[in-house]
C-alpha cells in the first residue's frame, strides 16, 4: 500500500516539493530493482518559469501515460516538483525499460523532456534524496507550526526568537551538544531532565529567524544535525508570536 509525503525542501537554493512514497524504506533493500530510470518534463519554452494551462493537461497525461506503461516491470518511488520542473522517479529490474520510457517522452511535441537511467544498488536517490531525513521531516513540522501562527494572525515576516527543545540520552551527550552551540549560532536555554526511557537530558536552546519556512528549516537543521552527533532529538518547537499589523 502506498505510503505519500510531500515536503518543501530546498535544492541548490531553490525551492523544491518532493513527493516520496514512503513504504519503500523497508521494501527497497529486498527487491532487486537497481536500475533507477528518471524522466524531467519542463515547458516547451526555455525562458518559461511555470507550466501553461496546456501543459499542464500534457504533463498529467504524461504522468498517467508513464504510470501505466512503466509500473508492470517498475516501482515508482517519488517526484521534485516546481513551477517549471516535474522529475520522475522509477527502479527497475530490466535494463530495457528505459527504451519504452524514451517511447513514451519522444512522443509528447509540447513539453521538453529529458530521460536517463544509472546503476543504483544501495538506491541512494531513494534513501538520500527523497526519503526524508530527520532534518527534512522537521520542515513538514515547521510547516504546520507556520500555518498555525498564520491562521492566528501572526506575522511569518519578522525575526523573532525560536526554541528548540532538545532532548539527549545521557548528561555527558547533552553537555557535549551545548560545548558547541556558539559554533552553530544558538543560545542556552533552561537544562532539566524528564521521565524518559531513552532520552531524559533535556536542554531548550535559542536561535533567531522569520517565520518563512526555508529560515526556519535553516534554524532547526542546524539544531538537529548537531544533536545528531551525541544521538539527540529535537522534541518541541516554539517561538515569539507577534501579531501582524
Amino acid at each position: 500500500m502506498s505510503d505519500w509525503l510531500k515536503y518543501q525542501w530546498e535544492w541548490e537554493q531553490h525551492p523544491i516539493l518532493i513527493h516520496v512514497d514512503m513504504q519503500y524504506w523497508q521494501l527497497l533493500p529486498t527487491l532487486a530493482y537497481p536500475h533507477l530510470i528518471y524522466i524531467a518534463c519542463a515547458p516547451k519554452n526555455p525562458a518559461s518559469h511555470s507550466f501553461s494551462l496546456v501543459e499542464e493537461k500534457r504533463l498529467s497525461a504524461l504522468y498517467h501515460s508513464l504510470l501505466d506503461h512503466l509500473q508492470e516491470q517498475a516501482i515508482y518511488v517519488g517526484m521534485v516538483e516546481t513551477p517549471s520542473l516535474r522529475q520522475y522517479y522509477f527502479y527497475s529490474s530490466d535494463p530495457k525499460l528505459l527504451n519504452q520510457a524514451s517511447t513514451i517522452c519522444r512522443a509528447e511535441t509540447r513539453l521538453r523532456t529529458t530521460y536517463g537511467q544509472v546503476e543504483e544498488p544501495t538506491y541512494a536517490t531513494y534513501y538520500k534524496f527523497l526519503f526524508p531525513d530527520d532534518v527534512k521531516l522537521q520542515s513538514v513540522e515547521n510547516e504546520a507550526f507556520i500555518n498555525s501562527v498564520a491562521k492566528k494572525g501572526g506575522d511569518l515576516n519578522l525575526v523573532r526568537r525560536v526554541g528548540m527543545k532538545m532532548a539527549f540520552p545521557s548528561f555527558e551527550a547533552r553537555e557535549n551538544y551545548l560545548s558547541h552551540l556558539d559554533d552553530i549560532g544558538l543560545i542556552m536555554g533552561v537544562s532539566e531532565t524528564e521521565e524518559h526511557p531513552t532520552h531524559p537530558y533535556i536542554v531548550t536552546v535559542y536561535g533567531y529567524s522569520t517565520l518563512k519556512l526555508s529560515d526556519l528549516n535553516r534554524c532547526t537543521a542546524r539544531a538537529i544535525r548537531s544533536a545528531a552527533e551525541e544521538d539527540g532529538m529535537l522534541t518541541d518547537l516554539s517561538a515569539e508570536f507577534i501579531e501582524k499589523h
